[in-house]
């Protein structure tokens, strides 16, 4: 069953709306905690059916997409497919079976880990079959798509991007190793763009009706995770779309246990020898993180434990992953809604946002009181200085310096907050911008309710309080006591698309205790967009010049909140090429000894991520830190003048 071929992988329907036909079965979420087929002996038997369905992505009472999708035969089918778990070494007997109209194109269903694709081609109206040994231990994909254009029922779907349709035939492929098996959730991201030919844009110039889920389901709809204080929690994460996602969890961070790719679209031909591989990281070289982006066919495995009760959110960290969509109903509703909801601000987890969510519940006892005696006391402002002239709304954040800030000042992107490690800090967030907002402490280990995911962070089973929106007029009085030093952020977490994008960002660093930044040899560069869609650094188009000089030692602190360029390379050249740094953290933690070496000066950072390098000039001359997709053109650039000492 081997294939010489390199078949792209494309994860993403571009779709027509509608209900099913008469007779078409719905989608089922799949949670990926039942392994499909059935045991003959030592043997796996898997029987797969493609088929036409509904997927009710947003609930069952909401309209549905006509999909592609798998199903066990005999039973309905699954958004993924059929979770498929042996142990390495297992027999596999799987077949498909193809009613559709044209020829299908499974990839997968083989040996894991060897590096070799394979893929059965199944004729319309006929079956393939696949005799196969699972391979090495790890976390796979199989999918499946059409060779050519596929009518479902009286509609028909609209090209994806790579001149073939996917849908959502993709599912997880888990070959577990010989011993114990540990208790773990499999997470399995799709995407399906339904967009008038084109390519709408709303008017923020953000991409419109991309709809994606976790599992099948999109929040408020997606599972909802129960865990307890202390608990080891493992997550295997695979992004089955055509564009990555920067995944992101609230409040704590996660180890990084293993990073597996795929056969994804727009692969080199050299990479063909390392398809599907799960690289297991040396304990010596996991990483820890906040935000771990999944490029397109890739997979994670991670870990964390919790040590704070509370609500928590997982999410990718693009803004137009989470944002309330346009209504499914109207096809011709391609604008992100104006503002995220029209009932009770306070819901706004669950009401005003949707997309690439997960919420975790974390139980257990929340610790005892005691006087809040903060050292450190700050006070930061939501405004506005919009007029009626502005085509989309502006905002900033302000800290106050002495005086009470004018009320139609703002900043853009908001000042850098520095904090101390183990210093009780109080931040008053005063709202006098005219609207609801929230401020999400991004990378920040915090009590729950301070956490910003309004509605859902706190501890409604333990003070019966879950964080509100802070209303405008009001304040909200924030408190932290920063557990480590690093790189962070601060950015809304409310009307994304409306406030974000307006300019509620801004940079955070918290140092050791009896240390000071010396913002000459300190430099953070904060990496944002807005509208129109433009690249920021520090909140500009044209950066002035920062001088440097020759041999002096300085800290590049990167910050990514932007979300039209989702995994940007930021280099730092001169005229012969990248220059040399020294790789030191990653979202505010130190990397492991193995990655701190002298390396060229570029790195994928996507929205969500902060980094941390050591740079030391070994020269005069000018130096271009470039933001921009890889091996295109700059859009963003900000000059390093290096002067002798």
């Amino acid at each position: 069953m081997r294939c010489s071929v390199w078949v792209l992988f494309v994860a993403c329907l571009v779709a027509t709306l509608g209900h099913s036909n008469q007779g078409d079965p719905d989608a089922t979420a799949n949670d990926n905690r039942t392994a499909a087929g059935v045991r003959n002996g030592d043997t796996l038997v898997l029987r797969l059916v493609a088929m036409q369905a509904t997927w009710r992505i947003n609930g069952e009472k909401d309209p549905g997409f006509r999909v592609l999708a798998f199903a066990e035969q005999g039973k309905a089918p699954t958004i993924p497919g059929p979770l498929v778990r042996v142990r390495a070494g297992t027999p596999i007997v799987a077949t498909v079976r193809n009613p559709l109209p044209d020829t299908l194109i499974v990839t997968g269903l083989g040996p894991r880990g060897d590096g070799v694709p394979d893929s059965l081609r199944i004729l319309p109206g006929a079956s393939g079959e696949a005799r196969f040994q699972a391979g090495t231990a790890g976390t796979y994909f199989y999918r499946g798509f059409t060779s050519q254009r596929v009518t479902l029922g009286t509609a028909p779907l609209r090209q994806a991007q790579l001149g073939t349709i996917a849908s959502q035939f993709v599912g997880a492929f888990i070959v577990d190793s010989a011993g114990p098996i540990p208790e773990d959730r499999v997470m399995v991201l799709t995407t399906l763009v339904d967009a008038p030919p084109g390519g709408a844009r709303d008017r923020h110039g953000v991409p419109s009706r991309e709809f994606s889920a976790i599992n099948g389901k999109a929040w408020p709809y997606s599972e909802r995770l129960t865990y307890a204080l202390g608990d080891s929690i493992r997550w295997r994460i695979l992004n089955a779309a055509i564009t990555p996602h920067p995944m992101h969890l609230h409040g704590f961070y996660f180890r990084i246990d293993s990073r597996g790719i795929a056969d994804a679209p727009g692969a080199a031909a050299r990479r063909a020898t390392q398809a599907d591989r799960d690289s297991v990281l040396a304990p010596e070289d996991r990483e820890m993180a906040v935000t771990e982006t999944l490029p397109p066919g890739s997979t994670r495995s991670i870990v964390w434990s919790p040590d704070r009760p509370g609500g928590w959110i997982f999410h990718c960290h693009l803004t137009t992953h989470m944002a309330k969509m346009p209504p499914i109903a109207h096809q011709d509703s391609t604008q992100f809604p104006s503002h995220a909801h029209h009932d009770d601000p306070d819901r706004h987890t669950l009401n005003g946002m949707s997309g690439l969510i997960t919420a975790v519940t974390v139980t257990g006892p929340a610790p005892s009181e005691t006087p809040w005696r903060p050292t450190k006391r700050l006070q930061l402002y939501i405004q506005s200085d919009s007029s009626t002239a502005d085509s989309s709304r502006r905002f900033g954040y302000v800290l106050a310096r002495g005086a009470e800030p004018r009320r139609d000042s703002v900043e853009y992107p908001g000042p850098v907050l520095i904090l101390t490690r183990g210093e009780p800090t109080t931040i008053e967030v005063v709202n006098r911008s005219g609207e609801p907002s929230a401020v999400h402490w991004h990378g920040i280990e915090i009590d729950s309710y301070y956490d910003g995911a309004v509605g859902w962070s706190g501890t409604p089973g333990v003070t019966g309080r879950t964080s509100p929106a802070i209303r405008s007029g009001s304040r909200f009085e924030v408190r932290l006591t920063p557990k480590r030093a690093g790189t962070f952020m601060y950015h809304t977490h409310f009307d994304e698309i409306r406030q974000q994008f307006g300019g509620l960002v801004g940079g955070l660093i918290v140092l050791e205790p009896g240390e000071r930044r010396d913002p000459a040899h300190d430099l953070l560069f904060l990496i944002s967009d807005g509208v129109p869609r433009r690249a920021f650094i520090n909140g500009s188009l044209d950066p002035a010049p920062i001088e440097l000089r020759v041999g002096d030692r300085y800290r590049i602190r990167l910050a990514d909140i932007a979300v039209f360029f989702p995994n940007p390379l930021v280099r730092i050249v001169n005229d012969s090429g990248p220059v040399t740094w020294r790789p030191l953290a990653k979202d505010g933690f130190p990397l492991p000894a193995s990655r701190i070496r002298p390396q060229p000066a570029q790195t994928n950072l996507a929205s969500g991520e902060t980094a941390d390098f050591e740079l030391v000039p070994d020269r005069p001359g000018e130096l271009l830190l470039h933001v921009g997709p890889p091996n295109q053109p700059p859009i963003g650039t900000a000059r390093l003048r290096v002067v002798p000492r």
